[in-house]
């Protein structure tokens, strides 16, 4: 029988690198007690200044037919791939101060109609002192944008990972030492492709695992290319391109956390042969770790070992680099097949959440399930938050609406603060 949770799920995910991660609890005097039917706990009152490209809209105006009300009880996990990045980390923080970045604040109001418990954003920038992370949420996620309820998530992980971090190795070569393509993950500057974990419930600090310096050449039987690296290349090389995070999040009534998995997988533009095998051999990664299969797998503290059998987890994040899927859509890419073929994980196949029949629209030769636009109009799948099979899932879906209909435009691919993925979620049953 499936397990169900009760009225908390967790929030949090696993974040790689043990040097540098932080988690931070916040609290805020603006925190409404009054929160919505379906919204996340920890709402602050709405403003209505709209936020940069969007009409101004209130309450009594929307209409909310493209999205789902949370049941009582449940949990909404989502992920969204954000790319927020600049010239540098401080550039970015820079820019992000006062409130007031258009692809910011479109986010963030992506995520206040969508209203997730637990918030995996990837494609941020990482700073050292965590600063991108809580002005995201202190500044954009917490304020109401638009006529939209703000959401101050209390809990706030985030970590290091390999992008852009210099190898000191000729990675791609091309005959050069330096550049994004020789960094441990792909990158113009450390952390370029950050990660962050928002969460309204207790992440459990003293047992978080990060997997960012685990080798791919510790992986038995892996996809390396033979004769591709050199020794001194394959013994600084990582497996995970930006990190592989495991957070335990307390979840009331529930005597065991649940385990938000999360890794976004970064490829270079026009990924080569070995790209691809890294991807593969990344999803293979995740898969093993949470069925208990990767008794090879050593964390960021030289502890070994995955999940136990049984425990409650959700895995979320970019499990196909766009990268990846624009060179070779449907054809050479690895399916996610070694994550869904054991029966540990279920794909409760999430589609767009639509009044628009999905066969009469426009962008209707898009696969309904598409998380990510592409160059020339197509859009694939690469986000993913895929729950443990034990696990009851009430609802999922894609925030996708058609043109015309309520929340386009923070889809509208036309529109350059639109963010380039989009928000997908799903609800855990509460118990």
């Amino acid at each position: 029988m499936r397990s169900g949770f009760s009225s908390c799920l967790v929030a949090g995910l696993l974040v790689a690198g043990s040097s540098g991660a932080h988690a931070t609890t916040t609290t805020s005097d603006s925190i409404s007690s009054e929160t919505g039917s379906g919204a996340a706990e920890g709402a602050t009152t709405a403003s209505y200044y709209p936020t940069p490209g969007q009409p101004l809209v209130t309450p009594e105006s929307q209409e909310l037919t493209t999205t789902v009300e949370k049941g009582a009880g449940d949990i909404r996990v989502a992920t969204l791939h954000a790319q927020i990045r600049g010239a540098s980390s401080a550039e970015v923080l820079e820019e992000l101060h006062g409130g007031m970045h258009p692809q910011a604040r479109v986010l963030a109001e992506t995520v206040q109609v969508n209203a997730p418990d637990v918030l995996v954003l990837t494609g941020l920038s990482y700073d050292e002192h965590q600063q991108i992370a809580t002005t995201v949420n202190d500044e954009y996620l917490s304020r109401g944008q638009n006529g939209q309820t703000g959401i101050k998530y209390s809990h706030v992980y985030t970590a290091p990972t390999n992008s852009g971090i210099d190898s000191g190795a000729d990675l791609d070569g091309d005959g050069r030492i330096g550049g994004p393509a020789d960094a441990l993950g792909y990158g113009r500057y450390a952390g370029e492709r950050g990660m962050a974990v928002f969460s309204t419930y207790p992440i459990a600090e003293d047992e978080v695992r990060t997997f960012q310096e685990f080798l791919w050449q510790d992986m038995p039987e892996n996809s390396m290319p033979a004769d591709e690296f050199s020794d001194l290349e394959k013994s600084v090389l990582p497996l995970p391109s930006t990190s592989l995070w495991d957070i335990p999040v307390e979840v009331p009534g529930e005597a065991d956390h649940v385990h938000v998995v999360a890794t976004d997988l970064n490829g270079p533009p026009g990924p080569t042969t070995p790209d691809v095998a890294r991807s593969e051999d990344q999803r293979r990664m995740v898969a093993e770790f949470v069925s208990g299969a990767s008794w090879y797998l050593y964390d960021d503290e030289g502890a070994y070992g995955g999940l136990e059998s049984g425990t409650p987890f959700v895995v979320a994040g970019s499990l196909a680099d766009a990268q990846e899927l624009q060179t070779w859509p449907n054809r050479q890419v690895p399916e996610l097949a070694s994550l869904l073929d054991d029966g540990t994980i279920q794909d409760p196949g999430p589609e767009a959440i639509t009044d628009e029949p999905l066969p009469q629209r426009r962008d209707a030769a898009a696969d309904p399930q598409a998380t990510h636009g592409l160059t020339g109009g197509d859009a694939v799948r690469s986000s993913y938050v895929l729950p443990a099979a034990a696990l009851d899932v009430d609802s999922s879906g894609v925030f996708w609406p058609a043109e015309g209909e309520f929340g386009f435009n923070l889809v509208d691919p036309a529109d350059p603060d639109s963010p380039v993925g989009r928000l997908v979620w799903l609800d855990i049953a509460g118990s």
